[in-house]
């Protein structure tokens, strides 16, 4: 046995003494054996999709290995309406594929696009949509805002660890790439922009400058999932959406539930900390969910 199979066999005999689903926090699985394989990932459908981890160094895989999900409502209310959809699908800050894969696995037959431009990310979604016997041909390496140009992108977190807090923008203290950026309005053809019918945005904060190059596909009316982290992005986003007739509804992965809502804005505990189990918004002309 060599140590690599060693250490799978310790992380492996602790998962066998927890429950199937715990609740850890990064800092707690921070704090876990290291797991080198692939991860059986479950969002309450028939099928699952995997996902590898290298030790720990994607969060989301982690969550499914340790916790026995990730973002467990959301993520399975998005699979339930891809699975439903017969048109063009965008997962935008696809990160290492969770969203990507579940609306995939859900629907074999969906036409997806995902975006992500940062390197190791884009690496392990590009290895994780081949496990996972998924076409590789629409994943781009770029970021999506408001203009076709070149965009500084800050990492702050080790090369090493498959960062979901990149973001566009010269951080002081980050690491610092240039990545292209593309406006979907330009990037995408008439006959894709007309029958989009489903998003997700996960661009910690980009949200606006997205939706500032998607104009001529928010005139049809996609349902839109984001996250809502930061209250100058929420108001602009809440501006640009509600122009269009959007409504808005917050959910809940801790009760799970989806409730409309007036204003978008983020949630915030005592310690000022962002409540993580309601950081996930959908926009929506219909309430189809």
């Amino acid at each position: 046995m060599n140590d690599l199979e060693k250490l799978n066999l310790v992380a492996k005999a602790k998962r066998s003494q927890l429950p199937i689903e715990n609740n850890f926090n990064i800092n707690d699985l921070s704090l876990m054996p290291e797991f080198f394989n692939w991860v059986n990932c479950d969002v309450g459908l028939k099928e699952q999709f995997q996902m590898f981890l290298g030790g720990k160094d994607d969060g989301v895989a982690l969550r499914f290995f340790w916790n026995g999900f990730y973002e467990k409502f959301t993520l399975r209310t998005w699979s339930r309406i891809a699975k439903n959809t017969s048109g063009f699908v965008l997962d935008i800050g696809a990160h290492t594929g969770s969203y990507s894969l579940a609306a995939l696995t859900a629907n074999r037959n969906l036409s997806l696009l995902s975006f992500e431009p940062h390197y190791m990310n884009f690496a392990r979604l590009i290895l994780n949509f081949n496990a996972n016997k998924f076409n590789t041909n629409n994943i781009f390496m770029c970021c999506v805002g408001d203009e076709n140009k070149f965009v500084p992108f800050s990492t702050s977190t080790s090369v090493s660890y498959l960062t979901s807090g990149g973001s566009v923008g010269q951080k002081s203290g980050a690491k610092v790439n240039s990545v292209q950026q593309v406006a979907l309005d330009s990037f995408l053809i008439d006959e894709v922009i007309q029958n989009i019918r489903l998003i997700k945005i996960d661009v910690e904060g980009y949200e606006a400058n997205v939706l500032k190059g998607m104009k001529k596909i928010l005139n049809y009316k996609p349902t839109i999932f984001f996250e809502c982290i930061e209250k100058n992005s929420a108001k602009l986003v809440q501006e640009i959406l509600f122009s269009y007739g959007y409504n808005f509804y917050e959910i809940d992965d801790l009760t799970e539930k989806i409730t409309k809502v007036k204003k978008l804005e983020p949630q915030f505990d005592d310690d000022n900390k962002l409540v993580m189990h309601k950081l996930n918004r959908i926009a929506s002309i219909n309430e189809t969910f």
